[in-house]
């Protein structure tokens, strides 16, 4: 196999455990757990997430499963889209009461019309803040 080829395949594979990572963080599970629903070890989804082994078909369609998408999903190579980051903010506020939710939605709609007026280097700046602090 051509080592164009090769490289291709192991970015490809990095893409895909990398969507693998942002589904799995979304629905709020560790590496640990998710191996524990696959019945395999927490390395190999260390693994499979950094690209360092690529998922069969039948692999890729257990992990759908369990991350409540279709295949098609993991393999979509771009950055997340609105959706996957509106289910990230859904799981993580699942146990809140109602009040929490509407006391946290309207927190971050006024961080975001902050974020929105700065500009990018203030922006970065607030972004690690952030980042540092959570």
């Amino acid at each position: 196999m051509p080592q164009e080829e090769k490289n291709s395949e192991k970015q490809l594979a990095r893409e895909v455990g990398g969507i693998i990572a942002i589904r799995r963080k979304a629905k709020g599970w560790t590496q640990a757990q998710l191996a524990e629903h696959m019945d395999i070890e927490k390395e190999s989804v260390s693994r499979l997430e950094t690209g360092h082994i690529a998922p069969s078909l039948a692999r890729l369609a257990q992990i759908a499963k369990l991350l409540d998408c279709e295949i098609s999903d993991l393999l979509k190579i771009s950055t997340p889209d609105v959706n996957d980051q509106a289910l990230t903010l859904m799981n993580r506020m699942e146990d809140l009461s109602d009040s929490q939710k509407t006391v946290l939605l309207e927190l971050f709609g006024k961080v975001a019309l902050a974020m929105g007026k700065l500009n990018p280097k203030d922006r970065k700046v607030v972004e690690k803040f952030l980042g540092d602090v959570l």
